[in-house]
């Protein structure tokens, strides 16, 4: 007979558990697991966010993923930091784990801003050590684009201005850069072209 060591120390390390949050609280939830010694990864996904929008609370953003996602809020060398946001890849929905052997999850369907642990008949759902860090991988890769790659514009799109001088007048955006989008504009009947911020138009 062949006897099978199971190492717990390894399932520990291999299982992850998921957490389906009260909306708009996986940063809640996050936190509150992490208090209660339980490892904690929230994908983030970088996002363009419209000028104008009411601002998260960025502070708490990477703080609440914490180094377990290995990945920083590196917008880009030139891009506006106002016009970046990070939201759940997944809303509503967080992976955990223990940190030890006799850690029950019994406390997390507890926790403030857990609706429930996701379960599969009567066991709780887990999800590969693998698949989890293949999320991890295109957190990262995603956290690596440029504002003009996630920005809503693109060359031959057609914007309004917000100036208010100018307002309602419109252009065609000819190029986008990390900052700044230069627009091609009918003035006074003859083409000009001008480099504007992103926070200064918006889509038609």
């Amino acid at each position: 007979m062949v006897s099978m060591h199971i190492d717990t120390g390894d399932m520990l390390s291999a299982a992850w558990y998921v957490a389906h949050t009260k909306p708009r609280q996986e940063r809640t939830a996050a936190e509150q697991l992490r208090r209660q010694d339980f490892e904690v990864y929230l994908p983030l996904f970088k996002v363009f966010r419209e000028p104008g929008r009411r601002r998260r609370a960025s502070a708490t953003t990477r703080a609440v993923s914490g180094p377990a996602t290995g990945a920083g809020v590196q917008p880009g060398a030139h891009a506006d930091p106002a016009l970046i946001a990070h939201e759940p890849m997944f809303p509503r929905y967080l992976f955990l784990r223990p940190t030890r052997a006799t850690q029950s999850l019994s406390v997390v369907r507890s926790t403030v801003g857990v609706s429930r642990l996701v379960m599969f008949g009567h066991q709780p759902a887990t999800l590969a050590d693998a698949a989890v860090q293949a999320i991890r991988q295109a957190e990262k890769l995603r956290e690596t684009a440029a504002l003009a790659d996630i920005g809503p514009y693109r060359p031959g799109m057609a914007v309004r201005l917000r100036d208010p001088a100018l307002a309602g007048v419109q252009a065609l955006v000819q190029a986008v850069s990390a900052d700044r989008v230069t627009l091609l504009l009918d003035i006074l009947g003859r083409p000009q072209t001008v480099q504007v911020e992103f926070g200064r138009i918006a889509p038609l």
